[in-house]
């Protein structure tokens, strides 16, 4: 006779959080019905899947409380996203790959190496590995890069524009390959997504029953020489952390509140000034901050300086502008909302 399985993994000993090994006679152990009534089942079966169990592997409160935060955290991932595709056809309010916005080309250029990983760590039995990039994916590059800066897009563009439709055909893609990706790792909350989901048409009743994404689905149609921005975007995510680093001590000084009442005076050297100087005109919105100047000063790779944004308040989009007022039927807001509200309108 032959094997009744195809492929057989074999795991460690279940330590306490003082590396013991877990027994009836010590009185350590943690009974998974007593997991499941806390924390449920979803942050069991996370704990199982972010353990390397060809090891021995811990378990403790304080590990089952870090985990439930971090199911926490891909459930607002999820939630977001769904908020956010509300209304969204993919059939129909799908921007061509060729229109993208080059964020949300960066951002599921990101995606498409991140799946090709997952594939093959799946394949590996390598689950803590799945688990660590998928995490570290929702909570950095989505919830804390990616997200953040496209609130004022898919909050203050006009709700049919192509910028806030590429936006949404990005989250589409992304959330299509994760809901997918994290289906054996989370089984329920993956399904749930799938049932709110606006699914391709032929996709099957339950995410159980379909098929891991493939790298290529999530830039599918993207042009090659729109890929070559990827090195750019980069750079650009670099420069964005050192600004928020000076952001934070601005605030922590009491010189800003919001990053909207900032303006950023950058100086660069030439390699790094042409580039910005080429992104002029998405540095604000990179750095979520009202205005944005640059110098090229030789000798200096990057400097970063907050000052107090100049105008005044926007009341729609909260930026702060020298044309507020400028419409004289919305002297609230600044000349991009006016031209916004003039659109919704029919104007």
């Amino acid at each position: 006779g032959g094997s009744p399985y195809r492929h057989c993994a074999t795991h460690g000993w279940t330590l306490d959080a003082e590396g013991r090994a877990m027994s009836k006679s010590l009185g350590n152990i943690i009974e998974p019905q007593e997991i499941v009534k806390k924390y449920g089942a979803e942050v069991l079966r996370l704990w199982v899947a972010s353990s390397e169990f060809s090891e021995d592997v811990r378990i403790s409160e304080v590990i089952l409380a870090r985990l439930s935060e971090a199911y926490r955290k891909i459930r607002n991932t999820f939630r977001y996203a769904l908020g956010n595709l509300n209304g969204f056809d993919p059939a129909k309010h799908a921007v061509p790959a060729a229109h993208w916005l080059e964020i949300d080309q960066w951002i599921l250029q990101r995606a498409e190496q991140v799946v090709r990983d997952c594939r093959g760590w799946y394949e590996e039995f390598a689950f803590h590995r799945v688990y660590q990039a998928l995490y570290n994916f929702c909570i950095t590059d989505l919830s804390a890069v990616y997200f953040d800066i496209l609130k004022d897009r898919l909050y203050t563009a006009a709700p049919d524009s192509e910028a806030r439709r590429s936006a949404q055909t990005a989250i589409w893609r992304l959330t299509y390959a994760l809901v997918r990706l994290l289906a054996p790792i989370l089984t329920f909350t993956t399904e749930e997504v799938w049932e709110h989901f606006a699914k391709p048409q032929g996709a099957p009743p339950s995410v159980h029953m379909a098929e891991f994404p493939t790298p290529e689905e999530l830039t599918e149609g993207l042009p090659p020489a729109r890929r070559d921005k990827f090195a750019a975007w980069e750079r650009l995510m670099q420069v964005r952390e050192q600004v928020l680093k000076d952001l934070e001590v601005a605030r922590q000084e009491k010189f800003i509140g919001a990053s909207l009442e900032a303006l950023i005076q950058l100086k660069a050297g030439p390699e790094l000034y042409r580039l910005l100087d080429q992104y002029e005109r998405e540095l604000p919105t990179l750095f979520i901050v009202s205005q944005v100047t640059l110098e090229e000063e030789p000798g200096v790779e990057l400097s970063v300086h907050v000052h107090r944004a100049k105008g005044e308040k926007c009341a729609r989009c909260w930026k702060y502008a020298e044309d507020v007022g400028s419409h004289p039927l919305l002297p609230a807001v600044c000349g991009a909302c006016a031209g916004v509200v003039a659109e919704m309108a029919g104007a």
